[in-house]
């Protein structure tokens, strides 16, 4: 190409990028290439590389352009590449130290640079820091430099990066109402780079989930939905799949969190991209487990056990195995690394006391309650509050003193109710059916085991719906009977359904039905979770009933 085409696609590479088509600026960067080397075009090419999935390529690519930079005299673009090499490597488990080097480097150039890579390093010594409070002093000294240079990219990415160190410091408000500022301008498209949105939802969605605010999570999930479909990024909904997700669970759609944590794990796994924030295989593992399909469960942790969102996951797996001793040294080794009083370690502390009422270890119990109290004061979320209730309420129901049992988890389940997170109110009733009817109240623990088992049965969660089932029964009451959700499959789900019980696999179904693997593997769990089965051969024996009734 002549000098005029190179510079015309040049032009065309950019424009692509501002508009978020990677294929094609990938196309047009490759044209320039071609026959004008050149850092900018090594730089441009890269980032399409990586929102088109092809991690590895851009990584080389992006590499290369650190020297280009390097080699031109261009040291604040080379620090800017090598903080998104730290970055990126430090995702991918197995490249730390690779990720370390990049990060030494960086923070050497910048020392000779512009106060603005000085700046973007700081806020990535935030995104690689784990102390909650050298999070937020890092992002707060990136947001000052942001705001004085009028950097709306770096005040919304340090803005949200002080918000979420300022939740897990135990400073709640004060974060929060950093990350809702953070959301509205991302939301806003104040900054051109789609990376600023899905990194500052990330930041949220950790948040929330820390915070166990499911109402902020809709209302900010409402908002995001909304802007992907004005500017639709569809890379974007790759990267955010485990935050759609988030939402969805948080208001007891387990099924549409499913679709998204199925569609999210084979988008990620197709490209070679590790999940940013919450990998979605830890979510789904979760999810398995109050399903009942614990073996799937443990499948999806493997090779992840060192996450920290799979925690929840691997000590479900072990207590579902009867495998207490196990599970609190999970637990235990977690809490070492967070800090027993950080209110971080709300969550880790309330599955603790679970798993040391399980071992009979009451004195341990009591002590992790009390603590767990502490710290929920001292966060003041009415979520933490609640946690704290009904951990204190089975301790007291362990010790046998159902009347402060009962009064506790009451004031649990309106807590949950109020804050409107579903599933949590239902669980926090089946353990208060059973201080009911302890306390000599079998209608009331009835009636509480009975709404139980109906929110629980209609997210798909059968094995929770089943154990509350069982205990109404056991006290008398009606229990459910037959395939527990039979009535609501769709016609597709009947088709999928017919196509199990022949033996077909996920992509023989959806070779049949002229459909996505992942979208197949999405009708056959929903399925399953609607006839309250835990297999595909159980599945196949209820579809031989159904046709032979």
């Amino acid at each position: 190409m002549d000098r005029d085409e190179v510079d015309r696609r040049a032009d065309d590479a950019a424009m692509a990028v501002r508009e978020a088509r990677w294929e094609d600026a990938r196309d047009a960067y490759a044209d320039v290439l071609a026959s004008r080397p050149g850092a900018d075009a090594l730089d441009g090419l890269g980032r399409a590389l990586w929102w088109l999935g092809e991690t590895a390529a851009a990584v080389e690519t992006r590499t290369r352009a650190y020297a280009a930079y390097r080699r031109a005299g261009r040291d604040d673009d080379a620090v800017r590449i090598a903080t998104w090499l730290a970055i990126e490597l430090a995702a991918t488990p197995g490249r730390e130290a690779i990720s370390r080097g990049w990060l030494g480097r960086a923070e050497r150039l910048a020392a000779g640079s512009d106060a603005a890579a000085q700046d973007r390093l700081a806020l990535a010594r935030s995104a690689l820091e784990t102390d909650p409070v050298r999070i937020a002093d890092l992002a707060d000294a990136a947001l000052a430099a942001a705001r004085e240079r009028g950097d709306a990219a770096l005040e919304i990415r340090a803005l949200a990066r002080s918000g979420l160190g300022l939740v897990r410091s135990g400073r709640s408000a004060a974060g929060i109402e950093r990350l809702d500022e953070a959301m509205a301008a991302a939301s806003a498209g104040e900054a051109e780079e789609p990376e600023v949105f899905a990194e500052t939802c990330c930041d949220m969605v950790a948040a929330c989930e820390e915070t166990l605010d499911g109402r902020r999570l809709e209302q900010w999930g409402g908002v995001a939905e909304r802007f992907l479909r004005l500017r639709p990024h569809p890379a974007l909904l790759g990267f955010c799949g485990s935050c759609c997700a988030g939402v969805l669970a948080a208001r007891g759609d387990t099924s549409g969190a499913e679709h998204w944590l199925i569609w999210t794990i084979e988008r990620l796994e197709a490209g070679g991209h590790a999940a940013r924030c919450v990998d979605p295989r830890a979510r789904l593992a979760e999810l398995r487990v109050a399903q009942g399909r614990i073996e799937e469960a443990e499948r999806l942790v493997t090779g992840i056990e060192a996450r920290p969102e799979s925690v929840r996951a691997m000590v479900a797996i072990h207590l579902s195995r009867g495998e207490s001793g196990v599970a609190s040294s999970v637990l235990h080794r977690r809490l070492a690394k967070l800090g027993r009083d950080s209110i971080a370690a709300i969550l880790i502390l309330a599955m603790l006391v679970l798993v040391q009422v399980e071992r009979g270890d009451l004195s341990g119990a009591e002590a992790s309650a009390a603590l767990l109290r502490r710290l929920a004061e001292e966060s003041g979320e009415e979520a933490h509050r609640a946690l704290a209730e009904v951990g204190a309420g089975r301790v007291a129901l362990a010790r046998g003193d159902s009347s402060a049992a009962v009064d506790g988890l009451r004031s649990a389940v309106e807590r949950y109710d109020r804050i409107g997170t579903p599933l949590e109110a239902a669980r926090a009733r089946t353990m208060l059916a059973r201080a009911l009817a302890v306390e000599g109240d079998p209608e009331s623990a009835v009636a509480e085991a009975r709404s139980a088992a109906a929110v629980l049965d209609r997210a798909g969660l059968v094995a929770e719906a089943d154990a509350a089932d069982a205990f109404a029964r056991s006290l008398g009451g009606r229990g459910r009977v037959g395939p527990k959700r039979v009535g609501t499959l769709t016609k597709r789900e009947h088709e999928v359904l017919a196509l199990v019980a022949e033996g077909l696999s996920n992509a023989e179904i959806a070779e049949r039905l002229f459909i996505s693997t992942a979208t197949a593997g999405h009708h056959v769990s929903n399925l399953l979770a609607k006839l309250g089965v835990r297999s595909r051969t159980e599945a196949a024996m209820h579809a031989h009933l159904l046709r032979s009734g």
